[in-house]
């Protein structure tokens, strides 16, 4: 993962997906697949997708531009796809200046679990966790990405699964796993 940050001309993350452009397409644009990957489990996930990605966006040829300012660019590489979200300089949308780095902090979790999902457990639903702060669940994974603010890990006995962590939230994302099993999980941050 690329990310480069300068205040004049915003945020800028690449990452590089080891699946195909119109496969990764499909997953910004089909509600059922954005599902597998955006966000976590939240009563207000739905609504969130619905407003972020189809309400307030702008398709491209292979372009997607949310809430008016956040870019995003499929292009297909030998390697697969490569991502990059281009988030306009703080200051665009004044309205949600107080709330930037955390966005870009989301979009950076966010565009690891879409990764996560293709190369790992491409069409399968996920069950999530989340927590606004980091916690230890007692667990250890092989290094997924890593940013400024952020770690993802890989925890094999999830399924494979994703442990991201920082400061501010620790987001765990499951596959196949009981209602029951997450519950065990959600115990373990106790």
């Amino acid at each position: 993962m690329i990310f480069n940050q300068s205040d004049a001309d915003g945020v800028r993350i690449e990452i590089t997906v080891a699946a195909p452009v119109d496969e990764v397409w499909r997953s910004f644009r089909d509600k059922e697949k954005i599902f597998h990957w955006h966000g976590w489990d939240a009563p207000e996930l739905e609504a969130e997708i619905d407003l972020i990605f189809f309400q307030h966006a702008e398709e491209g040829e292979r372009t997607l531009t949310v809430q008016g300012h956040d870019t995003f660019t499929l292009t297909p590489v030998p390697e697969g796809t490569r991502i990059v979200l281009t988030r306009a300089p703080k200051g665009t949308s004044p309205e949600w200046d107080d709330y930037y780095d955390d966005i870009t902090e989301g979009w950076i979790t966010f565009i690891n679990q879409l990764k996560f999902a293709h190369e790992f457990h491409p069409g399968e639903a996920r069950r999530t966790l989340f927590w606004p702060a980091e916690v230890d669940l007692g667990v250890t994974g092989k290094p997924f990405f890593e940013s400024a603010n952020q770690r993802g890990v890989v925890v094999e006995e999830w399924g494979p699964g994703l442990l991201v962590t920082s400061q501010k939230m620790t987001v765990v994302t499951t596959y196949g796993f009981s209602d029951d099993e997450l519950e065990t999980l959600r115990k373990k941050a106790e």
